[in-house]
């Protein structure tokens, strides 16, 4: 059965297929469409069903004393199955970091079934014997659980987005020490130590109307600043 022309056209479609989202589309969008790390799940997982249930048929045929288990074709299968299940694996998992657990299950679950359901459908004929009213409940089955999952795709799905950032920090402003009422009190007491007293007078008033606007100053940047800016700037 896995040698017929269809069901390797199909394989050699997921594998040209999956390749091509592997090397082009994930480095790409893969952080930002769910789709793409799903699909190369579910059709790699197509496969590794296919592979399983060849694996059951050769476990069933050796307990009736016809011994399949030591066939080139049962240890493919097996190797098939571990490589099959590794990439899964691999695209599950940076899709459930990427992405919220609720989204990645529930097109997971769409995504998978419309592959196995193909898969099988090519490989084992599993229409043939059946009606057209039981294909046709079928497919009303999966077109529910397709507007499922896209109803279960409302807000809140997402991953929360990063808080922004202060009006320096947009602007690409380093982070910098602001002058400090202290210091220019302390220069200013040096220079006046050395001048008259009438400069020494109005050096004072000129230092403490500074001061005055150094302390606005950063009490407004502080209002514009969240919290996690603040203690940046400041250092």
């Amino acid at each position: 059965m896995a040698m017929q022309p269809v069901f390797r056209a199909y394989v050699c479609f997921v594998l040209s297929f999956t390749l091509a989202l592997v090397y082009g589309a994930a480095p790409k969008y893969g952080k930002t469409h769910v789709v793409v790390y799903v699909a190369i799940c579910s059709m790699i997982g197509s496969l590794s069903v296919m592979a399983l249930r060849g694996i059951g048929i050769a476990a069933k045929l050796t307990m009736r004393g016809s011994d399949q288990l030591r066939k080139r074709e049962t240890l493919f299968f097996i190797l098939w199955v571990g490589c099959c299940i590794a990439t899964q694996m691999n695209y599950l998992n940076k899709a459930l970091d990427t992405f919220n657990t609720t989204m990645v299950s529930s097109v997971y679950y769409v995504f998978f079934t419309v592959c196995t359901v193909t898969a099988s459908m090519i490989m084992y004929k599993d229409w043939e014997n059946q009606t057209p009213g039981s294909i046709f409940w079928q497919v009303v089955a999966l077109l529910v659980n397709v507007a499922g999952v896209h109803i279960s795709r409302g807000p809140g799905t997402r991953r929360p987005a990063a808080a922004p950032a202060c009006a320096r920090c947009s602007r690409g402003e380093s982070p910098r020490r602001s002058p400090s009422t202290p210091t220019s009190a302390r220069a200013t007491t040096t220079r006046s130590s050395s001048s008259s007293s009438s400069s020494s007078s109005s050096m004072a008033a000129r230092a403490d109307a500074t001061g005055s606007r150094v302390d606005t100053d950063q009490t407004q940047e502080g209002a514009e600043m969240p919290h996690f800016c603040t203690a940046l700037h400041s250092v």
